[in-house]
C-alpha cells in the first residue's frame, strides 16, 4: 500500500491540517462495457465511426468529495468513459479529454467523437467524463417547467424571467450549487489521475476545457504532463469582456464567410460584399417581424441567429450555410431549421454563448443550466435589470445580428443563488512544464489573442501554435499540420518552435 500511494501521489505537499483525501487517490475503478442508458444520450448512431467502436466504450465511476475542505462529509461520482489503447507501440497512460462548455458532456463527447483521436489511441487509453453538475455526474437541475410569473401585473422582463430561472435552480439544486466551479472539478481529475494510475496528468482540453487545464497546472503544477489547450479561453477577460469579444467574433467570421460566399456560383448574397451584409440584417428584420412555421415549428430571428452561429464554428458548414440560405431565399426556413437544431456534435460550442431562446414558461436545457452554474459559481459578477440596457447598447454596437443574442448571457447570474469567487481566473503555473496552447486565427468563440494572454499569465514558457484558418477547435478540423504537431507533443514531447503556424 505505501508503495501505491507513492506512485499514484498526493495533491499537493499535505500541511498537517489538510483533510485526510487517502481513500480517495487509492481507490481502484471497476471498468465495464458501458450501458444504454449511457449511450442514449450521445448523437452519434454509429455513422462515421469504425465496426465495433462502440463496444469497446467501458464505462466507470469515480468517487470525489463533494467538499474537499471536508471530504468526509458527502462525496459524489464522477461519471467516467474510456477507449483502451489498441498499439501498436508502448503505452503511454491515460489521455484526459474534456469537450469544452462549461456543461458539456465529456462521455457523450468520446461516443460521438472518440474516433477522431484514433492516432493518439494507439498508445494512449482515451479518457473523459461528465463534470460535476453535468451529463451523468449529479446534473444541475432546476425543475421540469418554469413557474408562471405571480399576478397579473407581474414583471415579464427578460431580466424577471433569469431571476425566476434561478430561483428555480436554488430550489432543485441549491445543496450542489457552491460545488461545481472549475477549481472543484480540477481536484477531481487530479484524483482520476491517480486512479487511472498515472503519476502525471496527459490532458486535451477544447474551448472552456482550456481553462479547466490550465486551473489543474496552477493547482497540481508538479503533476502535470503533456498538456495541450486547444481554442483558449482568455483568463485575463471578466464575464462582459468576453461577451464582447465573441461578438465580435462572430461579426468577423460572419464577414469572412460573406466574402467568400460572394465569390461563389451559387451564392445566394449575390456578388457584392457590402450588399451581402445588408441582405443577413434584412432577413434577420423580415424573420423578427413575421417568423415562418417549418413541420410546426417556428424560424424566427433568434433560430436564424443561431443557424449562423452553429455554421461559423466550422469552415466546412460554410456551404450548408449558402443552401440553407438559398432556401431562405425562396421563402422556405428548412435550412435554417437544420442548422439551428445541429449544436453540439464537436468540440463544444457553448463557451457563454446562448442557446435558442425560450418561452416563458420554459426552461434552459441541462446543458445550458450546467453552463449556467458552472460559470455563476466562477465568478463574482452579478449583472442585473439596471446593467442590461448598457450591455444590449454596446454589443450589439459591436453586431446587429449577435448583439441582441449574446447580451442576455450577462443576466445569467442574476440573482444566483450562491456565491461566486475570481479564484479560477487565477492560472499561474510557473512550476509546470510547458504547455501546447493551439489557437485559430479566425476563431469566433475564443478569438486569438487569448491564447497569447493565458501563455502570458501561465508563465512557464508555454508555446502557441497559430493555425490560420476559420472555426472552433484546430486539431478536429482535420488540419494535417495541427494534428502533426499536437501528435508530436502528446505522443513523444516535442514541442513546436515559437511562431509555428499552419494554414
Amino acid at each position: 500500500m505505501a508503495l501505491l500511494a507513492a506512485f499514484v501521489g498526493t495533491p499537493v505537499a499535505a500541511a498537517a491540517d489538510d483533510p485526510d483525501l487517502t481513500s480517495f487517490y487509492q481507490q481502484k475503478l471497476s471498468w465495464e462495457r458501458c450501458g444504454q442508458d449511457l449511450q442514449s444520450g450521445a448523437r452519434s448512431d454509429g455513422a462515421g465511426q469504425p465496426p465495433g467502436f462502440r463496444k469497446r466504450l467501458e464505462c466507470a465511476r469515480l468517487e470525489v468529495p463533494r467538499d474537499y475542505g471536508n471530504p468526509g462529509r458527502s462525496t459524489m461520482q464522477v461519471q467516467l468513459i474510456r477507449l483502451k489503447a489498441t498499439g501498436p507501440g508502448k503505452r503511454l497512460g491515460s489521455l484526459v479529454l474534456n469537450p469544452g462548455g462549461p456543461g458539456a458532456s465529456g462521455v457523450n463527447y468520446l461516443i460521438d467523437s472518440g474516433n477522431s483521436f484514433a492516432n493518439l489511441g494507439r498508445r494512449y487509453d482515451i479518457v473523459s467524463f461528465d463534470p460535476r453538475g453535468t451529463g451523468h455526474t449529479e446534473p444541475v437541475s432546476c425543475g421540469s417547467k418554469l413557474a408562471p410569473p405571480p399576478g397579473s401585473g407581474a414583471d415579464d422582463s427578460l431580466a424577471a424571467k433569469e431571476k425566476r430561472i434561478n430561483e428555480a435552480c436554488g430550489r432543485y439544486s441549491g445543496g450542489l450549487l457552491r460545488w461545481v466551479g472549475t477549481q472543484d472539478v480540477a481536484r477531481d481529475m487530479d484524483v482520476l489521475r491517480a486512479a487511472v494510475r498515472d503519476d502525471k496528468l496527459n490532458y486535451l482540453g477544447f474551448s472552456y476545457g482550456t481553462k479547466l487545464g490550465a486551473v489543474y497546472a496552477h493547482e497540481f503544477p508538479r503533476k502535470v504532463g503533456r498538456m495541450v489547450l486547444d481554442s483558449v479561453e482568455d483568463p485575463t477577460k471578466n464575464a462582459w469582456q468576453t461577451a464582447l469579444s465573441q461578438v465580435r467574433g462572430f461579426q468577423r467570421a460572419l464577414d469572412d464567410f460573406a466574402a467568400d460566399c460572394t465569390r461563389q456560383a451559387d451564392c445566394p448574397l449575390g456578388t457584392d460584399e457590402g450588399k451581402a451584409q445588408d441582405q443577413l440584417r434584412h432577413w434577420y428584420q423580415q424573420l423578427s417581424e413575421q417568423p415562418m412555421k417549418v413541420k410546426g415549428e417556428t424560424v424566427d430571428e433568434t433560430s436564424y441567429v443561431y443557424a449562423l452561429r452553429e455554421a461559423l464554428y466550422s469552415r466546412s458548414d460554410w456551404p450548408a450555410l449558402r443552401q440553407a440560405l438559398e432556401q431562405l431565399r425562396h421563402g422556405d426556413g428548412a435550412g435554417i431549421l437544420r442548422l439551428s437544431d445541429a449544436g453540439g456534435g464537436s468540440a463544444a460550442h457553448s463557451d457563454s454563448v446562448p442557446a435558442r431562446r425560450i418561452g416563458q414558461d420554459e426552461l434552459p436545457p441541462q446543458d445550458q443550466l450546467a453552463l449556467r452554474a458552472i460559470s455563476c459559481r466562477d465568478t463574482s459578477e452579478r449583472y442585473g435589470a439596471d446593467d442590461y440596457p448598457r450591455a444590449e447598447r454596446e454589443l450589439t454596437k459591436a453586431s446587429p445580428l449577435f448583439g441582441p443574442d449574446i447580451a442576455p448571457t450577462l443576466l445569467d447570474c442574476y440573482n444566483w443563488p450562491a456565491a461566486g469567487d475570481d479564484a479560477s481566473r487565477d492560472v499561474a503555473a510557473p512550476d509546470a512544464p510547458p504547455l501546447l496552447l493551439v489557437a485559430t486565427t479566425n476563431d469566433p468563440a475564443t478569438p486569438y489573442q487569448g491564447a497569447f494572454n493565458m501563455a502570458r499569465e501561465l508563465r512557464n514558457s508555454s508555446i502557441v501554435l497559430t493555425y490560420r484558418g476559420e472555426g472552433h477547435a484546430a486539431y478536429t478540423t482535420g488540419d494535417p499540420c495541427v494534428q502533426r504537431h499536437v501528435d508530436d507533443f502528446l505522443l513523444s514531447g516535442t514541442l513546436p518552435k515559437s511562431h509555428t503556424s499552419c494554414s
